[in-house]
Parts: structure tokens; sequence; C-alpha cells
């Protein structure tokens, strides 16, 4: 099931660093997933690496601490202005399962696993074709 939600109010972000294309589902102070095409016409895979592009894995990470963010915004936790940002102060068993490839459309499920004052923190989960290809438990602070 997609859903329109203008995440772009929610993140700072914007192309060529925006790792999150649509959000696809989200319940409010639990969880959100969002999907990424993986373009093969990305400037990074020129030397990422030469004649074997792959995605590399901190864009992994990337999209998953994006999605978070987009979260944080939808719980009206923090709405992104020039004056307010999030950000990542830990990432916790970060696990690379398998390579993503050009091409591929990465999914990505952020969970919220608890709060604390002004930080929270985050299961993810990152995969193509229904294969995990990372997972991390990431915590932001909230400004």
């Amino acid at each position: 099931m997609n859903i329109f939600i203008d995440f772009l109010k929610f993140i700072p972000h914007r192309k060529p660093f925006l790792f999150v294309d649509e959000i696809l589902c989200f319940q409010k102070n639990k969880y959100l997933f969002s999907k990424t095409h993986i373009r093969a016409t990305d400037s990074f895979f020129l030397g990422h690496f030469p004649n074997n592009p792959i995605f590399p894995g901190i864009f992994i990470l990337e999209s998953m601490m994006q999605s978070a963010g987009i979260l944080i915004g939808i719980n009206n936790l923090n709405i992104v202005n020039s004056n307010r940002i999030n950000y990542v102060t830990y990432i916790k068993n970060a696990k690379f399962c398998n390579i993503v490839l050009p091409n591929s459309d990465m999914y990505v499920k952020i969970f919220i696993i608890n709060k604390k004052k002004h930080f929270i923190k985050f299961q993810g989960y990152a995969f193509v074709n229904n294969i995990l290809v990372c997972k991390a438990i990431i915590t932001i602070y909230v400004k």
C-alpha cells in the first residue's frame, strides 16, 4: 500500500543525498516503512566500484536514518526548519548481510525501540527482494 506524504518537510536532505523515495506505511510512535530505488546513474557508482558497482553500506545506514527522521517529523516531535536539525548520536550492532546493486528497490523498516528525553532509539532493517541486506540500532538526538 503506497501512501502520499510530503516527507521532505520533515528532513533537510535533498538530492543527491536523499535516500528515501517514498513512504509505504507508518504508525505514529511505532514504525515507518520506506522505499528507495537505487539508480545506476548515481555518480558514486563510478568510484564504488569501477566495473563492479555496489551501493555503499554507509548510504544504506543513511537511508535508515532519513527514514527515522521522517518518523520523528510525522510524530510531530520535530519539524525541520532553518533552526532545528536532528543528529545521529550512536550506531550500534550494524551488520551488512548482503550487497545492494544498482537498479534495485531497497525497502527500509524502522521501529522505535524507546525514547529518553531528547534521544530516540530505533531498530532499522533494509531489504532487497525480501532479503535482509543490513540491520542496525540507531540513536537520534532530537533538538
